[in-house]
């Protein structure tokens, strides 16, 4: 008989994450050191540029992109036990997988507003911005936390990326692959 399959905890996704997010750290650093800084020499471009922002952009994307497509499991997902589907069941498509890694890229965005805006006050330059940056800080706040609270009462726990691409992320069984029936 199949295992019932239950929306993933949020606490769950927020620990895949974290595995996720220093995989991707760590591409990026390589995408830094063989791709942009010889861009960057070759077309004398200084750091942080359009470009190089835009090339790191499309290797976060493809990162997810790439394992939601085969499989459904980024790797802190698969060590959680994770997968993100369709809401029928099925692998996301690559259009539909990357609304979600954009969607997903601003919420981690609000997310981490507040710690941008916490260190706004160490750049002088940007002093005047300080009432925007603060007002900015309370609504990704409060949308995040709306966020959160939506997904608690929501059925399958999705949250805005999911719900934008009409997916949904499951905790699958403890053995996805049992052991095939003795014979006798």
């Amino acid at each position: 008989m199949p295992e019932l399959i239950l929306p993933a905890p949020l606490w769950r996704r927020f620990a895949a994450s974290i595995y996720d997010g220093l995989l991707l750290i760590g591409l990026w650093m390589v995408t830094l050191l063989l791709i942009c800084l010889p861009l960057n020499s070759l077309l004398t471009l200084k750091p942080g540029n359009a470009m190089n922002r835009g090339l790191l952009l499309a290797v976060g994307i493809g990162f997810f992109v790439w394992f939601w497509t085969r499989g459904g499991q980024t790797l802190g997902m698969r060590a959680w036990r994770l997968q993100v589907r369709r809401s029928d069941g099925a692998l996301l498509r690559i259009p539909v997988a990357v609304v979600r890694g954009m969607a997903m890229l601003i919420f981690w965005g609000l997310v981490l507003t507040p710690a941008a805006a916490s260190v706004i006050h160490r750049f002088p330059s940007l002093e005047s911005l300080l009432p925007q940056v603060q007002t900015a800080s309370i609504v990704a706040t409060l949308s995040v936390l709306l966020s959160i609270i939506a997904a608690q009462f929501d059925g399958r726990r999705r949250l805005p990326q999911d719900w934008i691409a009409g997916s949904e992320v499951v905790l699958l069984p403890l053995n996805p692959f049992p052991a095939a029936p003795k014979k006798k």
